[in-house]
């Protein structure tokens, strides 16, 4: 099943497009009205979903615009593949936040054919699919180098964004927090413990440091 999220200011036609699309293997997911942004992308990730529909008039639902939204998305999750479903194509296109193979008109779900949308959909949850799978391989070098005490500062965050975006996916198992912690963390905590155990032995009166 590919699991697509659609976010509307509408959801009067919500179950029709989910029987329609379900049809094809296609679970089509809402969010709930009033989210902020950082909340649709924790929603995302929280249902798995690998593609999202977006509607440009999003008001008053939301407090942004469905453009808005996607740009958001995309510094957020850079590799989720979005679309903008809308009326008002020209609108869209001169905001200048959306490439217009990337907009696609509303219509293309109240078709009696979706044959056209559909195949459109999967292909883009088939390239999240194989990002993923390349994303898990860096992942995967980037943790390897890691373990063996040879990895840059900014590898280090890199290798957080991959192990955060991986797991809430299910690609990876869960890590010991000191696994991820960089060098220089692991060194201060090292310390803290050794300052900590010369206290204790202080005021315990033993005095043996």
């Amino acid at each position: 099943m590919y699991k697509v999220g659609f976010v509307d200011n509408s959801f009067d036609l919500f179950s029709d497009y989910q029987t329609r699309l379900r049809r094809h293997d296609i679970e089509l997911l809402f969010p709930a009205a009033g989210n902020s942004k950082e909340e649709i992308v924790n929603w995302v990730l929280s249902n798995d979903i690998r593609c999202l529909l977006i509607d440009h008039k999003l008001s008053p639902d939301f407090d942004f615009a469905g453009t808005d939204l996607f740009a958001y998305i995309n510094g957020a999750l850079p590799d989720l593949p979005c679309m903008i479903l809308t009326a008002y194509a020209p609108e869209s296109l001169q905001e200048n936040l959306v490439i217009q193979s990337m907009i696609e008109n509303r219509d293309a779900l109240d078709a009696s054919n979706l044959t056209s949308i559909v195949e459109k959909i999967k292909q883009a949850v088939e390239v999240f699919n194989k990002r993923l799978e390349l994303r898990e391989v860096e992942y995967q070098v980037l943790l390897k180098a890691k373990q063996n005490d040879a990895i840059a500062a900014q590898q280090e965050e890199r290798l957080d964004y991959l192990y955060q975006l991986l797991r809430s996916y299910g690609e990876v198992d869960e890590l010991p927090t000191e696994l991820l912690k960089p060098e220089m963390e692991q060194k201060i905590d090292l310390l803290i413990e050794k300052l900590n155990s010369v206290l204790g032995s202080v005021s315990s009166g033993r005095g043996d440091i």
